[in-house]
C-alpha cells in the first residue's frame, strides 16, 4: 500500500470547481406593481398575481485523479492505491453511485481491482479497518452541494509485467436519480441522456432534476482515470498513530496530548531506490516532542551535526523530520521511523 506523499497532498485539497447558482428547491417569488396617478393625484399602487418558480437540481459532478502522476508498483505487489476526488458541482443534495473499471486498458495491463474505500476517519491516505469499504450501489455517499469526498481504490498487480508497462483504473460517479430513471451507470449506453435532460419531480426540494454538462459523453468530467506504472524498485510509506496519552492518562486529543506516530519505509522490486530521504512535516496544530525519534528501534538525536555527516534529524525552522537512508535495494527489511508529537 502506497500512503505516499501525494496521497497526504490530495487529501486535504483537490483542485476542483465548485457550484454556483441558487439552491435547488429554492422558491423564487416575483410580484409586479404599478404606480399611477389621476388627474394628478397619486393613486394606490396596484400588484399583479405572484409568479412562484422552483428552482430545479442541476446534476453535476466532477471525479479528479489525485496522484499526480502514475503510481510506480511492483510485479505481483498487493494492495497498491489509487486515490481519487469526488466532488458535487451541482446545486442540491445528491447521492452518487461509484464505479471503478479495470478493463480499460488498450496495450496496457489490467490491474486486479481488490476493494474500493471511502474516506471515513479524517486520516489522509488508505488506514484499512478505518476507512469505510465501499461496493457499488451500496453504501452510496450522499453529497451536498460543493462536498467531496476521497474515494481510495486498492489493486492486486499481476505476474509477468515488464519494466514501464502501465495499468489504468477508471472512475466515474453516477448521479443516482440519473440511474434510477434509465437503469444503467454505464455513458456509453444508448439510454445514456444528454445534458439538459430533465426529469419530472426528481430533484432536491421536490423540483426537476437537470442532467448538467459533466455527463456530456463528449466531455465527461463525472469520470477519469488512474495509473499503475511498473518500476524496478517501488517506495511504499505507510504513517499510522500507534499511541495516544492526554495530560489526564487517557485517550482524548485536546491541547498537551501526546501522539506516537510511525512511519513504515518499504522498498520492493529488483531495483535499488537511491538517496531515499524520508520527510515529515510536522503541521502547526502540533509540537515534535525532543529526542524521540527513533529509526528501527534506535535513537535518532535531533540535529544534523557534524554537517554532511548526520543528515538526519529535525529541522526545525521548517518543522520537518529528515530521515537519510542513503541507498535501499529492493526487498531490504522495512524501515520503521517513530516519534512523538504534542496537540498545541
Amino acid at each position: 500500500m502506497h500512503a505516499t506523499a501525494l496521497i497526504l497532498c490530495g487529501f486535504f485539497g483537490a483542485n476542483v470547481a465548485h457550484a454556483v447558482g441558487t439552491d435547488a428547491g429554492v422558491n423564487i417569488l416575483n410580484t409586479a406593481t404599478a404606480d399611477f396617478e389621476i388627474n394628478g393625484t397619486p393613486q394606490t399602487p396596484v400588484s399583479s398575481n405572484t409568479v412562484q418558480t422552483t428552482v430545479d437540481e442541476l446534476l453535476d459532478v466532477v471525479v479528479v485523479d489525485d496522484n499526480g502522476g502514475p503510481v510506480a508498483v511492483s510485479v505481483g505487489e498487493t494492495g497498491t492505491v489509487l486515490q481519487f476526488t469526488i466532488t458535487n458541482n451541482g446545486n442540491g443534495s445528491e447521492v452518487f453511485r461509484i464505479v471503478a473499471d479495470d478493463a480499460v486498458n488498450e496495450g496496457g495491463f489490467d490491474p486486479q481491482l481488490n476493494q474500493l474505500y471511502l474516506e471515513s476517519n479524517a486520516l489522509p491516505g488508505l488506514q484499512v479497518g478505518g476507512d469505510t469499504p465501499y461496493v457499488s450501489g451500496s453504501g452510496d455517499p450522499t453529497l451536498a452541494e460543493d462536498e467531496s469526498i476521497v474515494l481510495y481504490v486498492q489493486s492486486d498487480i499481476p505476474g509477468g509485467l515488464a519494466q514501464g508497462a502501465n495499468g489504468d483504473v477508471e472512475v466515474r460517479a453516477v448521479a443516482q436519480t440519473i440511474f434510477t430513471a434509465i437503469g444503467t451507470d454505464d455513458p456509453d449506453d444508448p439510454a445514456w441522456p444528454a445534458p439538459g435532460t430533465s426529469y419530472a419531480g426528481a430533484g432536491d426540494g421536490g423540483g426537476n432534476a437537470v442532467v448538467g454538462t459533466a455527463h456530456d459523453v463528449n466531455n465527461l468530467l463525472m469520470r477519469t482515470a488512474g495509473r499503475y506504472q511498473v518500476s524496478d524498485a517501488v517506495v511504499g510509506i505507510v504513517k499510522t498513530a500507534t499511541a495516544v496519552l492526554d495530560p489526564f492518562g487517557g485517550t482524548t486529543l485536546v491541547p498537551g496530548t501526546i501522539i506516537s506516530y510511525q512511519l513504515e519505509v518499504t522498498v520492493s522490486g529488483s531495483g535499488t531506490a537511491q538517496g531515499l530521504v524520508v520527510r515529515d512535516v510536522i503541521p502547526p496544530e502540533l509540537a515534535y516532542q525532543p529526542n524521540t525519534l527513533q529509526v528501527d528501534g534506535a535513537a535518532e538525536d535531533d540535529d544534523f551535526a557534524p554537517s554532511g555527516t548526520d543528515n538526519s534529524g529535525f529541522d526545525a525552522p521548517n518543522t520537518t523530520l529528515v530521515l537519510d537512508q542513503g541507498d535501499v535495494t529492493g526487498g531490504s527489511p522495512t524501515i520503521v521511523i517513530s516519534f512523538d508529537a504534542a496537540i498545541r
